[in-house]
Parts: structure tokens; sequence; C-alpha cells
């Protein structure tokens, strides 16, 4: 990250990267394109770079978007697992940094950085990104 500045002055830091990502399951695409980019349960979006796979390797390292929980019967008892729909790909929306607002723009500590590639970067902005249709959107193939 480098320092950018503000007009009054305010020091934020900012992304080495002219875009970051957002990666999401083929299921959440349109409401997306409707809605924008919301919050979630914490208040925040998450995003990554500085290419669309580390945004991706996010969600993939998952296994499946949680759809819920199953019970299942382990040694006569039941057991309560987490449900996992299994895609064939990954949607990366690009979102160029000149669109977001630095101020609500933060690094992200959500994960470890021995799963990832050593120049991921994450961060997480504190509301709203609404959707622009001039943005690039990737699609990545799940492995097999």
């Amino acid at each position: 990250m480098s320092d950018y500045f503000v007009p009054d002055g305010t020091t934020y830091m900012a992304p080495t990267s002219r875009a970051l990502y957002h990666a999401t399951w083929p299921t959440h695409l349109g409401s997306i394109m409707q809605k924008g980019l919301q919050p979630g349960s914490d208040g925040c979006v998450y995003l990554a770079g500085p290419k669309p796979a580390h945004a991706a390797t996010f969600i993939a390292i998952r296994g499946g978007e949680f759809d819920g929980y199953t019970e299942v019967e382990v040694d006569g008892k039941t057991a309560t697992i987490p449900n996992f729909v299994q895609h064939d790909h990954i949607y990366v929306i690009e979102i160029p940094v000149d669109e977001l607002d630095p101020t609500k723009l933060g690094e992200s500590g959500d994960h470890s950085p021995a799963a990832f590639p050593a120049d991921t970067e994450s961060y997480t902005y504190d509301g709203e990104i609404p959707y622009n249709f001039d943005w690039n959107v990737y699609q990545l193939d799940m492995p097999k």
C-alpha cells in the first residue's frame, strides 16, 4: 500500500494497483449487478488484488458456496455439518480504485498469509459499492 492524500490533508493508505477485485459465486452475480456490492453482516465488502485470481482464492478455498446445514448420522448420533454447493466457476469483478472512497478502504487481516500467494493484498470497504456496468467481470473455472 502507499499513502493517499485527500484535499483536507488527511493521509489514508491506498492500494498499489489501479484496481481491486471482488469474487462471488454465480448465484450472487445478478443481485450484485442490480443492487451493487452490499456489505456483509460485519459491515464491509471484501476486496483483494493485485490480480483477479487473488480475490478468487478467498472463496475457492472454501470448497463451495455455503448453503445451510445438513444433519448426518455418525456412530448412531446426529451431527450437523455445513452444506456446500459446488460451482464450475467463480466470477471476479474488477473495481477501479479511483471509483472507491479512500476513507472507507482499509487493509484486511482476515486471512493467514501462508495460505495465499505472497503478493496477495486484501482490503475491507466500509459501505456499499454501486455496480458500474463498465467494469470488467472475469469468469474463472474452479479446479476439478
